[in-house]
C-alpha cells in the first residue's frame, strides 16, 4: 500500500500532471493544425497542376477536391488551431503558478496556505480552459464551416 502524500507533494503532482497534460495536448494540436494547412495547400495547388498534366481525366481533380473538403472540414470539427491555442495559454498559465509556488511569492509565501492555493490555482486554470472548450463546441458553425459569433 502506497502512503498518502503529504500536502506539498500532492499540491506539485496536480500543478506537474496538469502543465504536462497540457504541453502534450498544445503539441499535438499544434501538429495536427499546421499538417492539415499544410495538406490544403500542397493538395490545392495540385489541382491545377494535375488539370494541366494530365489532360482529360476529371477523376483525379475530383479525387484532389475532395480531399481538400475533407481536411477543410476535419479542421473545422476538431479546431486543432483553437485547441493549441488554448491549450498553450492554459499551460503557460499553469507553468506561472508552479513558478510563483517554487520561489514562494504571493498568493504561496505562506506555508500553511501554499498548497491549498496552488491546487486551487491549478484547478481554476483547468476550470475557465475547460469553459472556453464548451463555447467552442457549443458555437454554431455556419454553412462555410467556420464558428459564428
Amino acid at each position: 500500500m502506497t502512503e498518502p502524500k503529504s500536502g506539498s507533494e500532492y499540491a506539485v503532482s496536480v500543478a506537474d500532471a496538469s502543465y504536462q497534460w497540457y504541453r502534450a495536448a498544445s503539441i499535438r494540436a499544434r501538429r495536427l493544425y499546421r499538417g492539415s494547412e499544410l495538406a490544403v495547400i500542397v493538395i490545392s495547388a495540385l489541382i491545377p497542376l494535375s488539370a494541366v498534366v494530365i489532360v482529360n481525366n476529371v477523376a483525379i481533380l475530383a479525387l484532389l477536391g475532395s480531399i481538400v473538403v475533407v481536411i477543410t472540414g476535419l479542421r473545422s470539427v476538431f479546431h486543432w488551431h483553437e485547441n493549441y491555442l488554448r491549450f498553450s495559454r492554459a499551460r503557460e498559465a499553469v507553468e506561472a503558478e508552479r513558478r510563483k509556488y517554487r520561489i514562494g511569492v504571493e498568493p504561496y509565501s505562506t506555508v500553511a496556505e501554499r498548497d491549498m492555493n496552488l491546487v486551487q490555482a491549478v484547478t481554476r486554470i483547468e476550470q475557465e480552459e475547460m469553459g472556453n472548450w464548451l463555447q467552442l463546441a457549443e458555437s454554431p458553425v455556419t454553412k462555410t464551416g467556420s464558428v459564428s459569433p
